[in-house]
């Protein structure tokens, strides 16, 4: 859970909403929605645990905060690297041979999902170089025409049982499939994206 609020870019703010809903806000007015205008009641503040607590707990008090974090978006830092540096970074370093590298970066830059920590990222057993990888052990390769070939057919096969093997994730992003729908697929991997 604490991995989707940092990589996806709008699930904090999804959770400020439900939190101001639980409190009895509205998550869009912030308008107090309590018949009685309470500080704290047993549906959203107090509990058995926290009665010696109960005359701290005041609901008005978070509710401006929730609010900003409504409209909050969060980018991850790649290293030190904002999402733009990174992206910048990663265009650097891409198979000058493939348009479908290409492509697909865009697409993750521009939809705003989760971009690659490298590319054209080597792996030492089985030896290979991946188009792009996810820290700690996904693999995505990105399979033009030339992928179509049986005897690369065979070859990629290989390489992919032995990377699963090893415990890598193995995810294909093929030039004849709707990329959109494929990076949609791996919400864990690309996140939701922004649009």
């Amino acid at each position: 859970m604490l991995r989707l609020l940092v990589e996806d870019p709008q699930a904090l703010a999804e959770v400020a909403r439900e939190a101001l809903t639980v409190l009895h806000f509205d998550p869009e007015t912030g308008k107090d929605l309590a018949e009685d205008g309470h500080r704290a009641c047993y549906e959203c503040l107090l509990s058995y645990t926290n009665q010696l607590e109960a005359h701290l707990l005041d609901r008005f008090q978070v509710r401006d905060f929730l609010r900003e974090l409504c409209a909050a978006r969060v980018s991850l830092l790649s290293g030190r690297r904002t999402r733009e540096e990174q992206y910048k970074w990663l265009t650097e370093r891409l198979d000058p041979r493939s348009s479908l590298e290409k492509e697909f970066l865009d697409l993750l830059y521009q939809k705003g999902y989760r971009l690659p920590d490298e590319a054209q990222f080597g792996i030492k057993e089985p030896r290979c170089v991946v188009d792009f990888f996810y820290e700690p052990n996904v693999c995505i390769f990105c399979d033009g025409p030339p992928h179509d070939q049986l005897a690369q057919q065979k070859r990629d096969d290989i390489l992919r049982k032995k990377l699963r093997f090893k415990g890598y994730r193995v995810i294909i992003i093929r030039y004849d499939r709707d990329l959109e729908e494929l990076i949609k697929a791996y919400p864990d991997v690309f996140g939701r994206g922004e649009c």
